[in-house]
């Protein structure tokens, strides 16, 4: 009877499953005691370390370039040492050197290990580009008594990450430094940037604010609509902008006017002063994403659902000349790729600012409800393409593992949504004759939401599930 009954190819396969076990079948059991001790030493570390470390502190790990570094020279490492056993074991089993059968093997034993380390590389390359470093110290510049005219707007306040903002003024709370993110809420500038052929400079014609309470996960957006006019620094200085003083125009005059809002990001800061003089909210971080961008990231995780309440027409953008041929939108259900979602979200042919708003919100709300584990799984390196090419931020990569902790606690249901539409404009009109905001309203109303009174109290609200009709 022959010693090494096992063939090469189960020999191999065992050694490539679990290192050593093909050496021990073939007759070898200095060598495969060897391999399978250094298996299960190395398969109870990683099992000790992964179990003595809580979910933030492995998140922290999984987000840190250097730590994904290591990571992925020790993925590179164990898929040698796998590689190396099967190729051994196909050997000792008689298998021909060179041959279709050890090829195959060895792709099954190191396409894994190639795949991961492809992931992780693109997942730090991502990291280091969109999410910027941690805050060293809060700030704050004041208006200069020297400045030359009363139009100056003064430097904005830098924020710290994630500041507590009480929903009662007159109160704090203790336990602050145990909660998700160490506060109490996380508020957010989100934008829409439309730039591209055809398309002068940037203008972001989509802006909303976005809030969580990071104790319980409830949320809430707030739309800022792109013709909304009259509003005003947190100096008290009027808006007047470029042609019609509207909000779509801050991030360009911002721009265009490093000296009155320093740093890097001069439009982001004109912007966010904005919008938190206009909602009495402080805002910790922005978040801007290329249209175009958010369009491709709707064809990775396989299309959106919307639910089209009336008939309307819209511009269909080539993403590559900018040139655009107009289309039709039935009534009722149905399922758009990137460049139909992106034409549904922005269009505003027989519609206004408002009514689009609410498609937006339509749009983003059934992403998040596409993007499951499962999608995010499979289709992990190109959403991280989508994101190193259509997303700024100037959220810390420090940052990252709790608002990765904090995401599962979201949902739609939970979230509200306010258009500040019609019915939040003033009597008082510009010099152009645009209505100003009614500010006192708005911020009552945030306020409301932002405390939980609006349950109970005549704020008439919408959530986000009925936000697509």
């Amino acid at each position: 009877m022959s010693q090494h009954p096992s063939t090469p190819a189960t020999a191999g396969i065992a050694s490539s499953l679990i290192p050593g076990t093909g050496q021990l079948m073939t007759g070898a059991p200095i060598a495969g005691a060897i391999l399978l001790l250094a298996t299960c030493v190395t398969g109870a570390l990683i099992g000790y370390g992964l179990g003595s470390v809580d979910r933030i502190r492995l998140l922290e790990m999984v987000t840190n370039p250097g730590i994904i570094l290591v990571l992925v020279t020790i993925n590179l490492v164990f898929g040698i040492l796998r590689v190396l056993a099967a190729s051994d074991a196909w050997r000792r089993a008689g298998g021909r050197a060179f041959s279709a059968g050890i090829l195959a093997l060895l792709a099954f034993t190191a396409s894994p290990h190639l795949a991961l380390g492809y992931v992780g590389l693109e997942t730090r390359s991502t990291l280091l580009t969109v999410f910027g470093q941690p805050l060293a110290t809060t700030t704050t510049s004041t208006t200069s008594t020297t400045q030359p005219t009363p139009t100056t707007v003064p430097a904005v306040t830098t924020v710290a990450p994630f500041r507590v903002i009480p929903t009662d003024p007159t109160t704090t709370t203790s336990t602050t430094t145990t909660l998700p993110l160490g506060t109490e809420r996380a508020t957010f500038l989100l934008l829409g940037g439309d730039a591209g052929p055809g398309r002068p400079g940037l203008r972001t014609d989509t802006m909303m604010v976005a809030t969580i309470d990071t104790r319980t996960g409830d949320a809430a957006i707030f739309g800022l609509p792109r013709n909304m006019a009259g509003f005003t620094f947190s100096d008290g200085t009027e808006f007047t902008g470029f042609t019609q003083g509207i909000l779509n125009e801050v991030y360009m005059w911002g721009e265009r006017n490093p000296d009155r809002f320093p740093g890097p990001e001069p439009g982001i800061s004109a912007l966010r002063d904005v919008a938190e003089t206009l909602l009495g909210l402080p805002i910790d971080h922005y978040v801007m994403v290329d249209m175009v961008g958010f369009a491709r990231l709707v064809d990775v995780v396989g299309g959106v659902d919307v639910n089209v309440t009336k008939p309307m027409a819209a511009p269909l953008y080539d993403r590559s000349t900018g040139g655009f041929e107009m289309i039709q939108f039935s009534v009722g259900s149905q399922h758009l790729d990137g460049d139909l979602a992106l034409a549904y979200a922005r269009s505003r042919t027989g519609s206004n600012d408002y009514s689009r708003m609410a498609r937006q919100r339509c749009i983003i709300s059934s992403v998040v409800d596409r993007a499951g584990p499962l999608t995010l799984m499979t289709r992990l390196p190109s959403i991280l393409d989508v994101m190193e090419n259509s997303i700024s931020t100037d959220i810390p990569i420090s940052d990252l593992p709790y608002l990765i902790n904090l995401a599962p606690k979201v949902s739609t249901d939970r979230t509200t949504v306010v258009g500040f539409d019609i019915q939040y404009r003033s009597n008082t009109l510009t010099a152009r004759g645009f209505h100003k905001p009614d500010v006192g309203k708005i911020q009552t109303v945030v306020r409301q939401v932002v405390s939980g009174e609006w349950e109970t109290g005549p704020v008439d609200l919408v959530s986000a599930a009925e936000a697509c009709g």
